[in-house]
């Protein structure tokens, strides 16, 4: 999480809002360690995010999953 999600999170909300944000990086790292669902994440994020919240949602979901994938096969560790 802290090596690649963390940064990539970071990154994406600069890009959509123009400035950091830690409060809601921290928030939505926090809904991602939780397991919550995308749906509710979406709903949470899509008051500050607007229109980009979904594309942000299936993004870092992509990026999920391929961390996740990658560590059981052993590319990353």
């Amino acid at each position: 999480m802290e090596r690649r999600i963390r940064p990539w999170i970071n990154k994406k909300i600069i890009e959509y809002i123009g400035e950091e944000e830690a409060t809601l990086v921290d928030f939505v790292c926090s809904k991602v360690m939780a397991h919550s669902s995308p749906q509710s994440i979406l709903d949470d994020v899509a008051m500050v995010l607007d229109e980009e919240a979904e594309v942000f949602i299936v993004k870092m979901w992509r990026l999920l999953i391929y961390e996740t994938e990658a560590k059981k096969i052993g590319l990353v560790k």
